[in-house]
């Protein structure tokens, strides 16, 4: 079926519109408040954690210090305060807050992936939990930049294959580095000068200084640090080199890296968006800044690009919680503002173990290909780690999932419950057929098209042409060979056909296979062993035989929904003493096979097959009823 024809089909359904979506700008006053950071990997048995139950505003910092404050020890810790936190809830404002912000103000948020891998399904979690933040901000925008700076690592296709999942799953960005914007590049190997000056300045300011240290010679300070019993640390072995002749080595090409001297900002404090206030309890080493390669870690480079770019939110996985303060620091040594940081609790197995990237679960190719709708799954997604408002109706855009959302946030691992998913997409499914939304008809005519009616197309011509066996039809006695209703031979006709015969089961079934086994009547004419099977065990009501056959004489009361078909019928046989059951079992018998088949009701079996298919199969059952006689 042609999505023009089905779009038609929506259009009719419905007349219900929705707001358009909202243009995100770039060029803005940024006024915000700001909270502090986040980050990546370090021991995580090195770490002690305060915060307090109720969040804080950024402002209300000071006049809070004296009040009493919970203490707990690790990520552990953390995660068992107050399972779902919202840092809005002391913010005495009409407008609703986002991640301790008021959404009257703009949020700025990237998604950063690295090209060393394909999307997976946490990755998507993130990009989406961005997006929704920024849509749910005031005129904010959402920005995608890569982050290649691990060149040893990348994959070919990566960065290219990355944007296409995020345009599957319905994800767009207002900058990035395939339609541009007004802080680029948003490649980060494409940024190489901007991270050097950067680095230049803080060894300017004495706050970076280069290692010569070898990697042997590494090697071996941590073998000695460990059989000392001691930290692994880096010891801070080229700290002792002056300014002149570290300049004068690096000018005669020794490799080198750019360490920062850690011990300068003490123990960076901040308070996560979602996981309060954080402190680790040891200091940073002097961790590194600039690879012998020229390129910059991760460290320097988010950081960098997060302020440059205007970044007011970074949102990103819990596992660089961890490494936020080193990015305090950072941004303290530069004398900038820290943007607000919001750490997403990580995607866990529903035994809690954590989801190793080899598990089919997080490959987003499993969804791409598994009948699963991408706004369905953007639903899901977004209700692991928070939680929609109360009574809303499935969404059908991304702008639907950002107004159902109540930026409520759960800490610590998320659960991957996968019937939830099925939830989502089944009720998303059933929005597109039932309550269509004609702004929204030519997208979804072709997302039906593509996950409902080519998928029972296929199923039908395999198991017609016996390249696949329906276990539930052999058994009813429908075995080959099967003789398909005339209008599925018609390629101009079938994809409608069926079309409306999914449509016409509302409810009820789960997958294009269920309405196959559930109805074959549909598609095939019935087999004429199981007419057989069902006249020998009771004749049908010859009135009500009678009654059909007049009704099918009568052209003009096939149009439109056939009620009029079961009107003329009803009328006819009911002053003659026969009763609705009665009726309707015999209708059954002739449309479906069967007095206890399960089938539409008499009125969708005369709009779906039609006037010339109940012609026919009238016509079948007296021939068989005459033999038997």
């Amino acid at each position: 079926m042609s999505s023009s024809v089905l779009r038609l089909s929506l259009q009719r359904l419905g007349s219900r519109s929705i707001c358009e979506s909202r243009i995100a700008t770039s060029n803005h006053q940024l006024s915000r408040s700001f909270g502090t950071s986040a980050a990546l990997r370090c021991d995580r048995q090195n770490l002690s954690v305060q915060y307090t139950t109720n969040s804080k505003h950024p402002g209300e910092e000071n006049r809070c210090q004296s009040q009493k404050r919970t203490y707990s020890s690790g990520l552990k810790g953390l995660r068992s305060k107050n399972k779902k936190h919202n840092d809005a809830a002391s913010l005495p404002s009409d407008s609703p807050t986002i991640l301790g912000q008021s959404a009257d103000l703009p949020i700025r948020a990237r998604f950063a992936p690295s090209p060393t891998g394909y999307l997976h399904l946490g990755s998507l979690r993130t990009a989406l939990f961005c997006k929704l933040a920024v849509l749910a901000s005031n005129e904010g925008a959402f920005i995608l930049r890569i982050e290649d700076t691990d060149q040893n690592r990348l994959v070919k296709d990566a960065e290219e294959r990355l944007m296409k999942d995020l345009k599957w799953a319905g994800l767009s960005w207002d900058e990035g580095p395939d339609c541009g914007g007004p802080y680029g590049p948003y490649r980060q190997s494409e940024r190489l000068p901007v991270y050097q000056e950067h680095v230049q300045t803080l060894l300017d300011h004495d706050h970076a200084y280069r290692c010569f240290c070898t990697p042997e010679q590494l090697e071996s300070q941590k073998r000695e640090l460990h059989e000392a019993g001691k930290p692994t640390i880096y010891p801070g072995t080229c700290r002792s080199i002056d300014a002149a002749e570290s300049d004068r080595r690096a000018k005669a090409g020794e490799s080198y890296v750019v360490r920062f001297k850690s011990d300068k900002f003490g123990r960076p404090k901040l308070h996560d968006a979602i996981y309060g206030r954080f402190q680790k309890k040891d200091m940073e080493e002097d961790f590194i800044l600039m690879k012998t390669d020229g390129f910059p870690t991760y460290h320097l480079a988010n950081v960098v690009d997060d302020h440059l770019m205007k970044i007011t939110h970074v949102i990103r996985g819990e596992e660089w919680l961890i490494s936020t303060p080193k990015h305090v620091a950072l941004y303290e040594a530069f004398g900038w503002q820290p943007p607000t940081f919001a750490h997403l609790g990580l995607l866990v197995d529903l035994d809690g173990s954590k989801l190793s990237k080899r598990n089919d679960s997080v490959n987003i190719s499993k969804y791409q290909t598994g009948g699963t709708f991408p706004m369905a799954l953007l639903s899901w997604l977004a209700n692991l780690g928070s939680s929609f408002k109360r009574d809303v109706q499935p969404p059908r855009t991304v702008e639907d999932v950002a107004n159902a959302l109540t930026f409520k946030f759960t800490r610590g691992g998320i659960k991957l419950n996968l019937s939830k998913l099925e939830y989502f997409n089944n009720r998303y499914r059933d929005a597109m057929l039932w309550k269509p939304v004609p702004a929204l008809a030519d997208q979804e005519a072709k997302l039906i098209d593509q996950h409902l009616t080519q998928p029972i197309l296929s199923e039908i011509e395999a198991i017609t042409n016996g390249s696949i066996e329906s276990a539930e039809l052999t058994a009813r006695a429908w075995r080959l060979p099967l003789e398909l209703v005339p209008t599925l031979t018609n390629p101009t006709e079938k994809g409608q056909y069926v079309y409306k015969a999914i449509v016409s089961k509302q409810g009820g079934f789960q997958s294009p296979s269920d309405l196959i086994s559930q109805h074959p009547y549909l598609f095939w004419r019935v087999p004429l062993d199981v007419y057989k099977t069902s006249l020998a065990k009771a004749r049908p009501e010859p009135k009500v035989l009678d009654a059909l056959e007049e009704a099918i004489s009568q052209e003009s009361y096939w149009n439109g929904d056939c009620s009029q078909v079961m009107q003329a019928i009803q009328s006819k046989v009911k002053p003659q003493g026969v009763d609705q059951l009665t009726i309707h079992n015999v209708l059954r018998v002739i449309a479906a096979g069967g007095q206890d088949v399960v089938s539409q009701s008499s009125s969708r079996m005369f709009a779906l097959l039609g006037r010339d298919e109940w012609t026919h199969r009238l016509n079948v059952v007296k021939e068989l009823l005459s033999e038997l006689n």
